[in-house]
């Protein structure tokens, strides 16, 4: 005979759920019949029983039914029903009951008039002319109660934030005929005048006042907008001079301007990183950094880091100068040495160079830079060295909407470089390289892609050194393959790259947890050197995410087209665009 004990706490947690089940199981309910969807959504909306307890007295049904029959019937006067039939009552039924609406909805009541009309200076204000142009309510629709509503309050709301603070709605009107199933809709704003924006000063101790003024988007006499005060706000906060910023306005009546004040924290000067990353391309990586952040009161500052791995280490500065519009425009100096050691290469590159970044009003990013670069390399045995004076000019741009883990996002970028053996250049080259990314949603996880190219015009490839020359296959090219490892070859089948590149991606990724996914993908690319040579080659696997406190990690197995592995692990950090 087998006997079962069950432990006094063991019962105490079984009893607690049963009693939590059934306490869930034994609560009030309504039941809506009658009408279509957004009738039963929103006479549920309005009525509400879960306060109640399932012993109800009898003397409260009666009220309980009134107040249920009211609010039903103001649920369906929001949707335009006015005539509605509604009858109410109560089934008990296992130890509880539940409320039963019937409704008949009736006629619905039409718009038959519309009279929405500004008076003011803002009657030749393009925004109010969009409300009209975009207005919710319209004749001939059915009346929805809310679609009024937010008409009004958008009114109201759009002349606070363009300046007129002296407004008022002097008619806010809805008409009803119940027995002719017609509403009339009159609304009226009266602007009065728009104020302008008075003086404005910023208190702060960081910059000079001629840099500091600079990020303001407004100047004083200008039509007030709030928009263009939270433009400031976001201004200086992404400067990275501030830790905090607060603005106070004071609207004054008597000049229509509004005064605006603004105070500024400054960050601490010095900001240091250190941090440790893993990625199978390169190994363990350790990253040392240092920032001034403000080197002297015309907003210089420069920042230095140091990494070390297995395969790359080194050592840059960069030295920052802004310009007219500081968040926009900027000059940056630097200088970097990096060694590289792959299986397939073995490089010393030291570099200074000069930029000047401007971001363009639709939000493009353009580069024009001047690098020298002094290159020592070996590839296929073969060591040699390169001097490169190099102007180039690159566009980018990334819109997502999130910035760890976007579920709708792109990021492009394409870039040209030029060397001339005849301006203190060892080879002659023009180089174009241009990448992008997408992340869409679908069937409730998304779909990630990539896509990458490179085109180089040189005479040979073995003139190139290492940084100029494209090699493929890694954790952000060809998964299934080894970091660099794929690429033309020469007579004694050694990797010594291409002067062209193109590889892509797509990968589905989902979300079984809050941080964590599962994914699939496949990869396809390689270097070559002619478009007759090139030959695709596949990884495809599987993977996970994790959504780590320091960024997205990616681990993932794959599997070579080729056949030259069963599988290759692959780790990587880092954002998805």
């Amino acid at each position: 005979m087998f006997r079962t004990r069950i432990l006094p706490k063991t019962l105490l947690v079984l009893l607690a759920l049963g009693w939590g089940a059934q306490a869930l199981a034994n609560t009030p309910t309504v039941r809506v019949s009658g009408g279509d969807d957004d009738v039963q959504d929103n006479v549920r909306a309005h009525i509400s029983v879960s306060n109640e307890p399932c012993d109800l007295p009898a003397w409260r049904e009666r009220a309980l039914l009134r107040n249920a029959r009211q609010n039903a019937d103001r649920g369906l006067r929001a949707l335009g029903y006015y005539r509605a039939q509604i009858e109410t009552r109560l089934e008990r039924d296992n130890g509880c009951w539940r409320l039963l609406v019937d409704v008949e909805p009736g006629q619905r009541v039409i718009v038959r008039e519309v009279n929405v009309r500004v008076t003011g200076e803002a009657e030749q204000d393009n925004a109010f002319r969009q409300i009209f142009v975009n207005r919710r309510i319209r004749e001939d629709d059915p009346l929805i109660h809310s679609n009024y509503e937010d008409t009004k309050n958008l009114l109201v709301r759009t002349a606070a934030d363009r300046g007129y603070f002296e407004s008022q709605l002097r008619e806010h009107r809805l008409e009803v005929d119940a027995d002719a199933g017609e509403a009339r809709i009159h609304l009226w704003l009266d602007s009065g005048p728009r104020y302008r924006f008075g003086d404005i000063r910023i208190e702060q101790d960081v910059l000079n006042d001629d840099l500091a003024y600079r990020f303001i988007p407004f100047n004083e006499g200008d039509a007030f907008e709030s928009r263009q005060l939270i433009a400031l706000q976001q201004s200086l906060n992404a400067s990275g001079y501030y830790a905090s910023v607060r603005i106070d306005t004071d609207p004054d009546e008597e000049t229509l301007r509004v005064p605006v004040r603004v105070t500024a924290t400054p960050r601490p000067r010095h900001g240091y990183l250190a941090g440790i990353g893993f990625s199978t391309d390169i190994g363990p990586r350790l990253r040392l950094g240092y920032e001034n952040r403000r080197v002297n009161r015309r907003g210089h500052r420069y920042s230095t880091e140091l990494e070390a791995s297995p395969v790359r280490s080194g050592a840059g500065i960069n030295y920052e100068i802004p310009l007219d519009d500081p968040n926009r425009e900027r000059i940056n100096l630097s200088s970097s040495y990096q060694q590289e050691e792959t299986s397939t290469s073995d490089s010393e590159r030291y570099r200074v160079g000069a930029a000047y970044l401007r971001e363009l009003r639709t939000g493009w990013i353009a580069t024009t830079s001047l690098e020298y670069e002094r290159e020592y390399f070996t590839i296929a045995s073969r060591r040699d060295r390169t001097d490169l004076l190099m102007p180039g000019f690159e566009l980018s741009r990334t819109r997502s909407n999130h910035p760890i883990y976007p579920t709708r996002g792109w990021t492009v970028s394409g870039k040209v470089r030029i060397a001339e053996e005849q301006a203190l250049s060892s080879v002659s080259f023009i180089q174009v390289r241009g990448r992008a990314k997408t992340v869409v949603p679908f069937l409730g996880g998304r779909v990630l892609t990539r896509v990458e190219g490179g085109a180089t015009q040189a005479d040979e490839v073995i003139e190139l050194p290492t940084s100029v020359r494209f090699f493929t296959g890694g954790d952000n090219t060809v998964r299934g393959y080894g970091y660099q490892r794929l690429g033309p070859r020469n007579a004694d089948g050694e990797v010594i790259g291409g002067r062209h590149m193109l590889a892509s991606s797509i990968e589905y990724d989902y979300l079984f947890l809050p941080s964590w996914a599962v994914a699939v993908f496949v990869d396809a690319g390689n270097a070559y050197d002619t478009l007759n040579d090139f030959e695709a080659l596949y990884g495809y696997g599987i993977g996970v995410r994790w959504r780590s406190p320091i960024g997205p990690i990616r681990i993932d197995v794959a599997r070579p087209s080729d056949g030259r592995d069963p599988f290759r692990l692959h780790i990587s950090m880092g954002p998805d665009l």
